[in-house]
């Protein structure tokens, strides 16, 4: 039967991680189902989680490791429940310091292991169709610029703004609008930042251990200094709050401390303590092992000492400026490296506009809504997969519940 006759029990509008998701849920509960993907292949995003190894989960879980303009007391954990569902696939997961990745180290595995589930259940999927409009009269009409989908119920599962040459779209905040959704302002996130900062002539390259700090935000880690930004866990965890002020035109700096195992007053003696052992040393073999070597370098010479500097000559003013250099270093921001190099994006359907229970809209009823278009972003480490499948199988369960 050709799709235009068909009457679906579910369109999906989207063929990536969510939208597959619920598929095969509910394919496995008898449904009708099709699915609507912009690309030509399903799952395209999924290829590039995680560094391209797919960590697609974590076991540290909960609404603190999530942003949104709304009470998020609706998070659950059910990171668990994730991964019985992926061994069910076939994928064996493999834990470190509880983020969980495929066996393999490779994204490819879960992508294939989804769309093999796919096409064992027959469920309908309409590649390179890209869906244009969505109407409802008796049933929804999915219109695409190939084709029209009949079905009894839609959910959204399009994404957002991120990663442009992996199908972003606005269609779903489009959506949102058409049936009086409010949308939220968009900013990319889990993105490197740009900085034509002076410091990073000498720290291109540089892979350091440090605390970032933005406002009132701030995160521990491995930070990488490109030529012209920077970026690394901290930066991303932090950067949805520096794309939203770059959007209100209200940028700071960030501050690194590039010492964060040790307080202001820690280091200070630990400096004092250094320069009395070996008063004949130059700062330069003084401060070796407190951090790289070229932090150290860069350190000193804001703190305007000659690197050749013998401790002996160097006083109290000096071990203040470099405590501060090192705990309070700032970096000034130009902004995000943009919603193309992002992983996710922040914002989107007000979640006052969704039923939290069924992910349906309450001004529309039978349109649903998953995973990244929605008002909710994690930060770094399986946090959007996890909310992806739980959004998913929200749904799912409200669907098969009805029907």
């Amino acid at each position: 039967m050709d799709n235009k006759e068909k009457i679906y029990d579910v369109c999906i509008v989207g063929a990536g991680f969510s939208g597959l998701v619920l598929a095969i849920k509910l394919a496995r509960a008898g449904l009708l189902v099709c699915l609507a993907e912009l690309n030509r292949v399903v799952g395209r995003r999924i290829l590039s989680t995680g560094n391209g190894r797919c960590n697609f989960t974590n076991s540290r879980m909960g609404s603190a490791y999530y942003y949104s303009n709304h009470s998020l007391d609706f998070i659950e954990d059910n990171h668990l429940d994730l991964i019985g569902f992926l061994r069910e696939l076939g994928v064996i997961e493999r834990e470190f310091d509880g983020y969980y990745y495929p066996i393999t180290n490779q994204a490819k595995t879960v992508r294939d292991a989804l769309e093999n589930e796919i096409n064992a259940l027959g469920i309908d999927v309409l590649l390179d169709n890209r869906v244009t409009d969505i109407t409802k009269g008796d049933l929804f009409t999915v219109t695409t610029h190939r084709t029209t989908i009949n079905a009894k119920q839609v959910c959204v599962a399009s994404g957002g703004l991120s990663a442009a040459t992996l199908g972003s779209s606005k269609f779903g905040y489009k959506m949102a609008n058409k049936f009086k959704m409010k949308v939220t302002k968009l900013a990319p996130a889990l993105v490197g930042v740009c900085s034509k900062d002076i410091c990073l002539k000498d720290l291109a390259g540089v892979r350091a251990l440090g605390k970032v700090t933005y406002k009132e935000a701030s995160c521990e880690g491995e930070i990488q200094f490109n030529k012209d930004g920077i970026s690394g866990y901290p930066v991303m965890c932090i950067s949805r709050y520096i794309g939203f002020d770059e959007l209100d035109k209200r940028l700071s700096d960030i501050s690194v401390d590039f010492i964060y195992f040790m307080s202001d007053e820690e280091l200070n003696q630990e400096l004092h303590k250094r320069f009395k052992h070996n008063e004949n040393a130059t700062i330069l073999a003084v401060l070796n092992g407190l951090s790289n070597e070229k932090i150290i370098q860069t350190v000193v010479s804001y703190a305007r000492i000659y690197g050749d500097t013998l401790v002996s000559k160097l006083d109290d003013e000096d071990i203040d400026n470099l405590v501060y250099f090192f705990k309070h270093f700032s970096i000034s921001l130009d902004g995000t490296k943009g919603f193309d190099s992002s992983q996710v994006t922040a914002g989107g359907i007000d979640l006052d506009s969704i039923d939290l229970d069924t992910m349906e809209s309450k001004n529309c009823k039978g349109l649903y809504f998953t995973g990244e278009v929605l008002d909710v972003d994690g930060i770094c480490g399986g946090y959007n997969l996890t909310w992806a499948y739980s959004s998913a199988s929200k749904v799912a369960e409200a669907i098969i519940k009805e029907v």
